[in-house]
Order: C-alpha cells, then structure tokens, then sequence
C-alpha cells in the first residue's frame, strides 16, 4: 500500500532536475531536494496513494473518500496556500536585500543616500560628526534567505497528479 505513493514521490523528485535541465539547458542536482518546481511531488504522492485505494478497495469504500480529500488538501495547499508563502518570501528577500544595500550606503557614506548627505559648515564649526551606524539592526543582520519555492504552480500540482496516476497504475 505505501510502494506506490513513496516511489511517485521519489520519480517526480527525480523529474525535477531533468525538467529543468530541458526547460532551461542547465543541470541541477539541488532541484531533487527542493520541495517547489515541477512536477509536484507533494501531488504525486497523494495521488499514487487514491489510485492504488481506487485499486485495491474499490470506489464505494469511504478509505478512498478520505484519501481524496487528503489529496484535494495537499493540491490545494501546494498550489494555494504554499504558493502565496513562497511569492512573499521573494518580497522579503528582495525588501531585505534593499535594506541591507541601504544600511551599507549609509555606514560607507556616513548618512543617507542623497546628495545632502555632508554635514553643513555649522555642524563642523560645533565638532558635530554625521551619525555613523556601525552595527546593522538585529532584524538587518540575523534574518535569513527565505526559500522562494516553496509551493507549486497549478500545471505543476497537474504535472505531480499525472506522475501519481501514472506510477500507481504500473505498480498496482
């Protein structure tokens, strides 16, 4: 009962790279470990499990009814709810990344980025320094890259649904 849906899983981690690799011409092994990209294999796993209840139980047993809305959720959350999480973990990055250049500006330049930045001859005259930041807040330093591909575009959750077809149909 768990060969089915474990090797779908594993056949559409494999796909991930060699779809890549025809769609973009380069070869990379990191796909296999990303959980987003085509096909989904979330979606394959599921899938393979509700044809092989199809299979072995029959259509009118409520074990498949339960394993198709199992299903139904996982699609949903991948193409969903994880879809929109990996979409916000670009602006972050990308909002972080401009912070970041910003607070570097800053530091180097010893103020903001404009052309005001140099102190007035009144603000030398006192011994007034421009403010230096020497130290980057916590929130600049500390938070991490979040991963961007996280969740499934719906032809990708569709391309994970037929490698779960396909692979619970050869092993049943």
């Amino acid at each position: 009962m768990w060969v089915a849906p474990l090797v779908a899983m594993v056949v559409a981690q494999g796909l991930k790279p060699i779809y890549n690799m025809v769609r973009l011409q380069s070869w990379n092994w990191r796909q296999m470990r990303n959980s987003g990209g085509m096909p989904s294999s979330h979606t394959a796993l599921v899938t393979a499990l509700v044809v092989e209840l199809w299979m072995r139980y029959g259509g009118s047993d409520p074990v498949l009814a339960i394993g198709f809305f199992v299903a139904a959720v996982v699609m949903y959350d991948a193409a969903g709810v994880r879809w929109q999480t990996g979409r916000q973990a670009a602006v972050l990055n990308r909002l972080l990344n401009d912070l970041r250049g910003q607070q570097l500006n800053n530091v180097t330049s010893g103020g903001p980025t404009d052309s005001h930045s140099e102190p007035d001859e009144s603000a030398k005259a006192q011994g007034i320094r421009p403010l230096k930041v020497v130290k980057s807040p916590w929130w600049l330093i500390d938070w991490p890259v979040l991963n961007e591909q996280v969740g499934h575009k719906p032809t990708e959750v569709v391309g994970g649904c037929l490698v779960g077809i396909i692979v619970g149909l050869l092993i049943h």
